[in-house]
């Protein structure tokens, strides 16, 4: 017998087991979800989540295709209010307050929780008018130098003012992948958002444009909150400073990056990070 194959017989859990393993609490939490499940009609896509996200950390979501990660993500701003017969059931706050309730208005809230998609998807505008669109219809801005002003300093935090600052009047779309994907990072924090969630931001990127949007997180997180589904543990765990391992539906397994990523509690968690899965 090998020496993975003995520690695997030997951890508490085994892949049968459902229920969440580790630390799913924070001790200072942004968002808190409680027994959240998901339904696409009959279908019970995402099973009894809870989870802390902690302020000024970023998680990543990790695991096989169609385990549910980018369907609990979107869970965080209720973006799965807008996908025919999708329902959500439990408790979801963010500093202390429901999200969840019929009196939330979603337009304000998506705000404050910003997504950022796996493909880069600029507005047909230009560079400018991609960040300047948001703080301009929630009234950010007082007057034109104000706006410029905002679309100057999120161009900065995305990491892309140098690259862009003589070419803010041609089209965002003219821009290369990496930074089109910034772009809609700037775009995203130019209205004040407190939590960032992010999609596989760099499944569609070059290794060199990864570096920088991996760059780029480890520096937004002293700002913001950020969210990541990843199919890259590799990425994991770079950025992160906590992850979450979610398979068929269930949060298997939340804890510490590098605990997760070299004492796994579950077998199924130590299957996936070994290769023997997923």
């Amino acid at each position: 017998m090998t020496k993975l194959e003995n520690s695997t017989m030997e951890r508490p859990f085994h892949r049968e087991h459902r229920s969440t393993v580790g630390t799913f609490t924070s001790d200072n939490p942004r968002i808190v979800c409680r027994s959240v499940d998901v339904y696409y009609g009959e279908k019970h896509a995402v099973q009894n989540i809870n989870i802390d996200v902690g302020r000024h950390q970023v998680i990543a979501l990790i695991g096989p295709s169609g385990c549910g990660k980018s369907t609990f993500l979107r869970c965080l701003n209720r973006m799965n209010d807008t996908i025919p017969d999708c329902r959500v059931t439990g408790d979801i706050s963010m500093d202390g307050i429901a999200i969840n309730g019929p009196e939330v208005d979603v337009v304000p809230l998506r705000a404050q929780v910003g997504m950022v998609f796996q493909k880069p998807n600029p507005f047909p505008k230009s560079i400018f008018e991609n960040v300047a669109y948001g703080p301009r219809i929630h009234g950010l801005a007082s007057n034109p130098s104000d706006l410029e002003e905002i679309v100057e300093n999120s161009l900065r935090r995305a990491g892309l003012w140098d690259e862009v600052k003589d070419r803010l009047p041609q089209p965002g779309t003219g821009l290369s992948g990496g930074q089109q994907q910034r772009l809609c990072i700037a775009r995203t924090i130019a209205v004040n958002p407190e939590v960032i969630l992010m999609d596989e931001p760099c499944s569609a990127l070059d290794p060199i444009a990864t570096a920088k949007i991996e760059q780029l997180i480890d520096e937004l997180r002293a700002l913001y909150t950020i969210v990541i589904v990843t199919h890259s543990m590799q990425q994991a765990a770079r950025v992160s400073q906590r992850t979450a391992f979610f398979h068929l539906g269930h949060l298997i397994e939340v804890g510490e990056t590098a605990q997760v990523f070299t004492n796994p509690q579950h077998q199924l968690t130590e299957e996936y990070i070994t290769g023997r899965f997923g």
